[in-house]
This record gives C-alpha cells, structure tokens and sequence, in this order.
C-alpha cells in the first residue's frame, strides 16, 4: 500500500500583523491616497492596516459581483474598496461616481474589476500610483508583489 502524503500547502497572504508591519507610511507621499480591498468578514480589521501605514478612512466603493457567494451570516456578493487618505487628498477631477458598482465576478480566484482602475484613474489622473501585491502590470502604474509580472 502507497501511503498517503498530504502537499503542504505553500502560504499565500500574510497575518494582519504581518500588513501592520510593512514600512508603507514612510513611502508614502504627505498627501496621498489609498485605496484598499476589504471583504465583510475582515472589515473591523482592516482599519488597523490603514492606520499603521498613517491613513484616515474616508469613504468606500461596493463591488456588486452578481454572483453570490455563500458566507456564515448571509450570502456575500460584494467586497469593498475602501478610500483612506493622508494629509489632503480629495479627488484631482470632480467627478461623482456612483458607489455602487455592479460588474459581474470572473471566474479567477480574487480577481478585481479593471473598471475600479479606471475609476481611480478619473479620479486621480496626476501622482505616482503603486499596486501593492499585484499580478500584473499596468500602464502608470508600478507593480510590487510576489506574483507581480515582470
């Protein structure tokens, strides 16, 4: 008989102490703005993140993926952007943009909506911009991540 040995299941995101912890709000600009993803079940916990790396929530976008997904208390079917900024930071063009966006989940695990780029870039056509824990590269934009490609 074969015995059965189980792959150890290489990690892939980190604690979040481990976000707390990177060296964000020395890189960032005084003013500047960040945008995070953050799912229902760890919303409480992201404003830990945001106020290590020296941001204020602001305000947020809704993702409407279409597609439900089955959670502990209901079925989930939007993440949310969070808008948090530091120093002053309000939008570079004055465009309304309604906060609720409905755009249809692909079928790749975690993928986001290029509209949401798109999005940032009407708001803020000027500054530097960086992706943290990218998978891909993008005009205007730097790139920093694990899976980011090269």
């Amino acid at each position: 008989r074969k015995k059965h040995t189980a792959k150890k299941k290489e990690r892939t995101s980190m604690t979040i102490a481990e976000l707390c912890a990177l060296e964000i709000a020395p890189l960032a600009l005084p003013d500047s703005v960040l945008f995070m993803w953050a799912t229902s079940p760890l919303l409480q916990e992201c404003f830990a993140v945001i106020d290590a790396w020296g941001f204020e929530y602001k305000t947020s976008f809704v993702w409407d993926k279409v597609k439900h997904n089955m959670g502990h208390y209901n079925s989930v079917r939007h993440e949310l952007l969070l808008v948090c900024t530091r120093g002053s930071c309000t939008p570079d063009v004055p465009t309304l943009i309604d906060s609720v966006q409905t755009i249809e989940r692909s079928a790749k695990h975690s993928e986001k909506p290029e509209e949401f780029r798109a999005i940032i870039d009407t708001l803020y056509p000027n500054g530097k911009r960086i992706e943290l824990f990218s998978r891909s590269q993008h005009e205007g934009w730097e790139s920093w991540g694990n899976e980011a490609a090269a």
